[in-house]
């Protein structure tokens, strides 16, 4: 027996009119709810891609500008910064106003998603495409992602609505609509360009075929490449920063790309997507109730859709949305592959679709037509489990989310002076996440370091934020120049050590020992770095033995750029004479912690590993030190003691025997 799922001729009955118009408005509040549910939790988790595009949404706020692309963060199309503005810039620094952004994006392209299957399979098919996408796990846990991804799929999805809307209508405002989101796919995300390809495909053949939609689609066309020009120019002109992140993850050869198909056929139904980012780890696509829908649907597609040439559009159409994770590593990557999220939203509702009919065929009892809805309850009732209930308190989840991090944050600004200097080890001061969240903190002075480099201490009271399990020590080292108390640690029961600390620091009296003369270089007085030797050199030493040398740096005020201190051992004679350069120790002064962050009166204690070379013959070494420009510029001459024309200072002798 044939089962046809296409809409019969003429318009449905009125009942079912109503039917169809209530039962889209509560698969609606079930997708709403799915995806707003969880935003109160997440309330203090924002990761580092998310933080780096809220941080571009404020600058923008800050400096208004139009770019169509952000060339941070191995570059990042513009479309979802602006998108992200308006809800940044309500509350700046709120981690809920970017992910919030995310959402809406997710909630919008429900839908879409409904429109684009009515456009393939009438009035009930688009009812049962927006039960399957409403509770799809895998969209549901990337409509709570700040990221790119979430607009990508809404205006692909549009796009593709609005393109076939217009080809059965012909109208011209349809085409015009159809044009603009296939041209706007390429301000989204670098996985959307198959679907632009696509649209560009069928415009350029209904164009060039004569007939009545010829005009239509070269308005689509037009419309475009009109959208998408800001981008081409910027492609153009700055092509190297435009194919950067696609060129670091692509795969190349047929064996990489079989793989990857294997791993995305078993991501459907057994493995899914490993990384907690995207997915709870583990969790295959489809649940075994949108399984058997999926698996029914893929036959019954092609008696489902109103035209013929649909299936082999929508294949097309599927195929490029795999295409980003089938051509890149770490695949199945479900957000390079987000765009798959629509058609399988959109097999399963066919195969619903198909269900549904089946059963009344075969039983008589009308009733039954409702059957693929308890299929579909107990997807919803997987997904609400497996992301409210597993997801958001998974272990990994909590660190790959950043939440301590930002209950740090919340602490110091609720607990802490609004003068006290606020450190963060070990970060950088690029960080997204110190970015964003720094007008919470602010007026305070915030600075990061990482503290396998160095410590920086300040001339006053300060706050240290430590990644703990990173830094076991890092206590230990404060407390040696510093008064140390807890101020928080945030605990959580699966991990036996805090995850992030909360330190209260202030200067010990006395300050830091002044056992040797401070070391100057420079070329002004207002601009020198003063050196201070903290551990004497040791006297004696053998061949091979590491030795530390722990200086302490100071600085007037701030470097023009950044300076590196050499440790050197000589011999005699000296290399400048002719002698060999035994050993050296040269390093940026704390890379970390760049010299446009550096503050009056902070110090920063840095060691250098001097290694004493196995050849290195018996007598008597000096270990000198100096200051240059980094990498390597010219050295700065001593300024401390006064000492002519020199440009090291010998800090200890070394006896080898």
């Amino acid at each position: 027996m044939t089962v046809s799922t296409r809409p019969a001729p003429g318009p449905a009955p009125a009942g079912d009119r109503a039917l169809q118009r209530w039962a889209v408005v509560a698969l609606l509040l079930v997708g709403v709810a799915l995806r707003w549910a969880a935003l109160g939790d997440m309330g203090a988790m924002l990761h580092y891609d998310e933080a780096y595009n809220a941080m571009d949404a404020l600058s923008l706020l800050a400096h208004p500008r139009l770019t169509p692309f952000f060339p941070g963060n191995f570059g990042r199309e513009a479309g979802f910064v602006y998108w992200s503005l308006p809800f940044v810039g309500l509350i700046p620094g709120s981690t809920l106003a970017p992910r919030l952004a995310g959402t809406t994006l997710g909630i919008l392209t429900l839908a879409a998603a409904t429109k684009l299957g009515r456009e393939l399979f009438g009035r009930r098919g688009a009812v049962w495409t927006l039960a399957a996408l409403a509770g799809l796990y895998w969209h549901v846990h990337i409509s709570h992602l700040a990221l790119r991804a979430n607009l990508y799929v809404l205006l692909g999805t549009l796009a593709a609505a609005w393109l076939l809307r217009a080809h059965r209508t012909r109208r011209p405002s349809h085409w015009l609509l159809a044009g603009v989101a296939g041209g706007l796919l390429i301000e989204t995300y670098f996985a959307a360009y198959g679907w632009l390809a696509l649209t560009g495909f069928c415009l350029a053949l209904w164009a060039l075929v004569p007939g009545s939609r010829r005009r239509g689609a070269a308005l689509a066309a037009v419309a475009a490449v009109v959208t998408m020009l800001p981008m081409v120019v910027y492609g153009v002109a700055n092509w190297r920063s435009f194919v950067s992140r696609p060129g670091t993850v692509v795969v190349r050869g047929w064996t990489p790309f079989a793989q990857n198909l294997g791993l995305w056929a078993r991501a459907l139904f057994a493995t899914g997507d490993l990384n907690a980012e995207f997915n709870l780890p583990g969790r295959p696509i489809l649940d075994p109730p949108l399984g058997v829908l999926f698996v029914i649907g893929i036959p019954a597609l092609g008696f489902a859709v109103r035209r013929r040439w649909h299936v082999a559009w929508f294949a097309a159409w599927a195929f490029l949305a795999a295409m980003p994770s089938l051509l890149s590593d770490q695949a199945p990557h479900f957000l390079r592959g987000a765009g798959l999220t629509v058609p399988i939203a959109l097999v399963i509702g066919a195969g619903a679709a198909a269900l549904a009919q089946l059963a009344v065929r075969w039983t008589g009892v009308r009733v039954l037509a409702a059957l693929p809805l308890v299929a579909l309850a107990l997807a919803v009732r997987h997904t609400a489990v497996d992301f409210h209930r597993v997801w958001l308190n998974d272990p990994e989840t909590v660190v790959l989310m950043e939440a301590p991090t930002h209950r740090a944050i919340d602490a110091i600004a609720a607990r802490t002076p609004a003068d006290v200097h606020v450190y963060f080890s070990p970060f950088t001061v690029q960080h997204p996440v110190i970015g964003y969240r720094a007008p919470d903190l602010a007026p305070r002075p915030l600075g990061a370091f990482d503290s396998h480099q160095c410590l920086v201490l300040p001339g006053g009271d300060a706050i240290y934020v430590s990644l703990t399990p990173h830094e076991p020590g890092f206590q230990d080292r404060l407390a040696r120049w510093l008064d140390v108390a807890v101020l928080e640690a945030m605990e959580y029961p699966w991990s036996p050590v805090p995850r992030v600390t909360v330190f209260a620091a202030s200067p010990r009296a006395g300050g830091l020992p002044a056992a040797s003369p401070n070391y100057g270089f420079g070329n002004a007085p207002d601009t020198t770095l003063w050196l201070q030797l903290l551990e004497p050199v040791p006297a004696a030493a053998a061949r091979g033995d590491v030795i530390p040398v722990v200086l302490a740096v100071r600085a007037d005020q701030p470097p023009a750029r950044p300076l590196s201190v050499l440790v050197h051992l000589y011999g005699d004679p000296l290399p400048q004479d002719g002698g060999r350069l035994w050993a050296q120790a040269d390093s940026q002064v704390c890379a970390s912690y760049p010299v446009s962050v550096w503050k009056a009166g902070e110090t920063l204690i840095q060691s250098f590993e001097l290694t004493l070379p196995v050849d290195l013959p018996a007598g008597v070494y000096p270990v000198v030190v100096g200051v240059y420009w980094f990498p390597d510029g010219p050295r700065l001459p001593v300024t401390a003691p006064a000492t002519p024309s020199a440009d090291t200072i010998t800090i200890g002798e070394i006896a080898v025997d």
